[in-house]
């Protein structure tokens, strides 16, 4: 009789072992998963924001240069760009023309991928309403970092405070991702 006591009190033992400490944690953490919703599908946006405003005479004779860059990976399914441009000063019926040529006032911006190649690009010297362009796969963005280019040249009257020239390039990185209940990150 002695010898089924001590199988159940080892049986006990080891069952008791194993709900404690790390193996219980386990359990616990499992049985705790099977309450979550589960993760879903969602959509990551990342701005990179070039933005500029020329606030005197003197910004003419330095040109304003931002290079600024973002990796493009498998998850990535849309790059959108939004580019708006507004020479007050240049434009003005006091300085406009003249002193100031229509040369002397420009935005450069271009979007290069990992492979070198320009996909997207626009030069202006004159206001450029808000333009906005959806760059789509087709049928995937080349992976690597991509690098968007502004150089610019602008002024503004410093006096009054009153016209300025500035710009504003926007480009909005959009990637799938996993989205975790209760998790503010998406990965």
């Amino acid at each position: 009789m002695a010898t089924p006591r001590i199988g159940a009190v080892l049986l006990m033992a080891v069952l008791m072992a194993s709900t404690s400490g790390c193996m219980g944690l386990i359990a616990a953490r499992e049985s705790v998963e099977s309450l979550r919703d589960p993760a879903y599908d969602s959509l990551n946006n990342k701005k990179i924001t070039v933005s500029h405003e020329f606030t005197s005479l003197a910004d003419y004779a330095e040109e304003y240069v931002n290079r600024s860059t973002f990796m493009v990976t498998e998850q990535t399914t849309e790059i959108g760009i939004y580019f708006k441009v507004t020479f007050e000063l240049s434009e003005s019926p006091l300085i406009g023309d003249l002193l100031i040529d229509n040369e002397s006032h420009y935005v450069h911006a271009t979007l290069t991928d990992s492979n070198g190649v320009v996909q997207w690009e626009q030069d202006v010297s004159e206001d450029a309403s808000p333009l906005e362009e959806r760059l789509q796969p087709s049928p995937s963005f080349p992976f690597g970092e991509w690098v968007l280019d502004v150089r610019a040249r602008g002024g503004g009257e410093s006096t009054l405070n009153a016209v300025h020239d500035n710009f504003l390039v926007i480009v909005t990185v959009t990637n799938t991702c996993v989205q975790y209940p209760l998790v503010e990150d998406c990965f």
